[in-house]
């Protein structure tokens, strides 16, 4: 057999079992929580209304959307919930909840590009009660819940028994670059 024949078969008996093992982990479902806005989320990247006043720090949480064989996925509504920086959710059923911060929107939406990519200018999350600081995300497509999970900071995912391992997975870590903090996250779509 020819060298350049026997390479071919090669290729085709192996490729695909090497692209088997490239493939991406799908990003773990986590539970919504009981602070999931009452309103429809609206197409927001932006959730600092007001910089003056603003108790907290702005971050840049940026990313990507992408399925187990790492090609981007378009048009998927990414949408983004959390707590201000005094902990509080703009939500009728937290305590409080008539102090959350004006300066902050609380919750929004983008919808990703041809690339798969998002981007939010959001807080950075803040722990309230024995809750690690963290934000709630759900991804849409058409209409169609694809996943629900929460998002947590390098190294703080807290240490409750209904977290599981998946938070190993659902880190991300700020970086500070001429004075923004941003922090990037890719999403595995299954």
């Amino acid at each position: 057999m020819e060298r350049r024949n026997f390479l071919a078969l090669w290729m085709l008996l192996f490729t695909p079992a090497l692209k088997a093992a490239s493939r991406r982990t799908p990003t773990p479902k986590q539970t919504e929580g009981p602070f999931y806005p009452v309103v429809p989320i609206p197409l927001r990247e932006n959730l600092i209304t007001q910089a003056n006043g603003l108790t907290g720090e702005p971050i840049l949480l940026y990313g990507q959307v992408i399925d187990t064989n790492g090609n981007p996925i378009p048009d998927i509504k990414v949408e983004i919930w959390q707590c201000d920086g005094q902990g509080i959710y703009d939500h009728p059923r937290q305590s409080n909840h008539e102090n959350f911060d004006a300066s902050f929107a609380g919750f929004g939406a983008t919808v990703t590009q041809d690339d798969g990519r998002y981007q939010f200018q959001t807080l950075y999350p803040v722990p309230y009660s024995s809750r690690p600081p963290h934000i709630h995300v759900k991804l849409w497509r058409d209409g169609h819940e694809l996943l629900t999970t929460q998002l947590y900071l390098q190294g703080q995912t807290g240490n409750e028994w209904w977290g599981g391992k998946e938070r190993d997975q659902l880190q991300f870590k700020p970086v500070r670059s001429n004075g923004q903090l941003s922090g990037e996250f890719t999403f595995v779509i299954a």
